[in-house]
């Protein structure tokens, strides 16, 4: 991607996640000089991706929700949209992608105090109502199945279960997957005891 001129501002509508109270608290809109942007606003995989609204884009493909992503990556995703869309095998239903929040990292006063790979458009969630998130899952991603993460605990969007659903459930061997996994990892195949089956970022998680 070509050199792009930097924002003179930097923008975005941010808050931290209580995890006693369950659910976003200290909700604030931040408007400050774009030279002022700190390293925690930077995503530490890719420095050219802030939490900054100025450094997302719009992505429109027919045949999928519009999603909003870093301006760095938005070309990759709007050729895996695209790619898993001509194949005609897959539905997109939901698409997020960028959105702030500090919903990762240590706990401090009650708060996470660590952004997410969303607050810096470098994540998309995809159909979470067929690709839910899921605790006391330590499933091996080669062993995963409908059966299997029935005993796992979901705790966001809905059951993941590609036998019942293959058009809209990511799968190991779905078109979405691997166009996705081109350049991001699967949160679905994450070790230890989460599987964040609808989302696709930097880190994967």
């Amino acid at each position: 991607m070509a050199d792009r001129p930097l924002p003179k501002t930097c923008t975005y509508d941010t808050y931290s996640w209580h995890v006693k109270k369950r659910r976003a608290v200290k909700r604030q809109r931040v408007v400050k000089p774009y030279a002022e942007v700190t390293g925690d606003e930077r995503d530490p995989d890719d420095p050219r991706c802030t939490v900054c609204l100025e450094d997302q884009q719009r992505v429109t493909v027919r045949g999928a929700p519009d999603v909003t992503v870093c301006h760095a990556v938005a070309d990759q995703v709007k050729a895996a949209l695209t790619r898993v869309i001509a194949s005609q095998s897959f539905l997109f239903k939901q698409v997020e992608g960028y959105r702030v929040g500090r919903t990762r990292g240590a706990v401090r006063s009650g708060m996470r105090t660590q952004f997410s790979n969303h607050s810096y458009g470098t994540a998309i969630d995809i159909n979470r109502h067929h690709n839910g998130l899921y605790r006391r899952c330590n499933i091996p991603a080669e062993e995963l199945s409908g059966k299997r993460v029935r005993r796992c605990r979901l705790v966001h969007g809905g059951a993941w279960d590609p036998s019942k659903r293959p058009r809209t459930t990511i799968a190991p061997d779905s078109v979405v997957h691997r166009e996705f996994l081109r350049f991001w990892k699967w949160g679905g195949a994450l070790t230890g005891s989460m599987k964040d089956f609808m989302h696709f970022s930097s880190s994967g998680r």
